[in-house]
């Protein structure tokens, strides 16, 4: 593996080091949207239930559970981050109907409109 950087690095003319972290970095951000993807799955798998005790309010996801809830997204965001840090939680809003079009904006899921 340490050839194979070298050999990269060399070949675009970077240090080893910023191939590594563009490495890296790129792989952390695959493993980030692979895990919201899941939490937003369980989301919708769970979606009846959270309808029924959640409704109106925002709920944090964390491995398929719910960690947290509260009406007010930023306050509920800012609890999740003391919380979990820069872990991947889902945070969406809980409204009935049938399944729509949710998008992450800056550490929140928001419904489309």
């Amino acid at each position: 593996l340490v050839e194979q950087i070298k050999r990269l690095a060399a070949d675009q003319a970077q240090p080893a080091e910023k191939v590594l972290e563009t490495a890296v970095h790129a792989h952390l951000d695959k493993l980030e949207r692979e895990a919201i993807r899941a939490e937003t799955e369980a989301f919708w798998d769970m979606h009846d239930e959270l309808v029924k005790e959640y409704q109106g309010e925002h709920v944090a996801l964390y491995k398929g559970q719910v960690v947290d809830h509260d009406e007010d997204a930023s306050r509920l965001e800012r609890r999740v981050r003391e919380q979990f840090g820069e872990l991947p939680v889902l945070i969406a809003p809980v409204k009935p109907g049938p399944r729509r079009p949710l998008r992450w904006i800056g550490g929140r899921i928001e419904a489309n409109p």
